[in-house]
């Protein structure tokens, strides 16, 4: 059973670790608004993460095709989703003043949401986790430890990550001022709209 819920963690820690997107908003909430700021946003795409655990764990093969007979309109729809974040990321005001209050409620629910979305965008992303459970052999058939149990601990795992990537983000802008902040928020805003474009552009492509 341990064994299990140790393979779980690293699931889920394996399966946020991937540079894209959702961790520049990540780095971009951290930067502008704290560390709060972007763990809440890691929020979001760890529960997308878990999800994605689930469909990996009982619906494989209804998900696989599902996800192949749409994958075109999925990555059209999804790099129009990317993109729209990366605009709104690149839209947003200049900072004068770097925040050190938490988040309220509400902001911390929309910046959940946003990576949330970002993270569903990416139908790459579910393919990753089936890959990731099919090499730690997690099989729901064979394994002790209840099911719920071991979505929990993906949880866990992905929640892990992202406060020790928020935690290393808020480390390094105590280190450079408000006005390379602002040029690294543009640059993410810029990076993330190219990450949208690419689905996009792979989506028409597949059409």
């Amino acid at each position: 059973m341990l064994i299990e819920l140790i393979k779980a963690i690293l699931i889920g820690i394996m399966a946020s670790a991937p540079i894209g997107p959702v961790s520049l908003l990540v780095m971009q909430k951290t930067f502008c608004h704290g560390r709060m700021a972007g763990f809440a946003a890691g929020v979001g795409s760890a529960l997308v993460d878990s999800f994605y655990a689930v469909a990996s764990l009982f619906a494989f093969m209804f998900v696989q095709d599902f996800f192949s007979r749409h994958e075109a309109w999925i990555m059209i729809l999804g790099g129009l989703l990317v993109a729209g974040v990366g605009c709104i990321m690149l839209r947003r005001k200049s900072i004068d003043t770097v925040s050190t209050e938490d988040p309220s409620k509400t902001k911390a629910v929309q910046y959940a949401l946003q990576a949330a979305g970002c993270a569903l965008a990416n139908p790459g992303a579910l393919a990753y986790m089936f890959g990731l459970v099919a090499i730690f052999r997690l099989d729901i058939g064979e394994a002790v430890s209840p099911t719920w149990l071991i979505v929990l601990f993906v949880l866990v795992g992905a929640l892990v990550w992202w406060f020790s990537f928020a935690f290393a983000a808020d480390k390094l802008r105590n280190a450079i001022n408000v006005k390379t902040l602002n040029r690294v928020n543009h640059i993410a805003g810029l990076a993330v709209i190219v990450f949208g474009a690419a689905l996009l552009v792979r989506g028409i492509v597949l059409l």
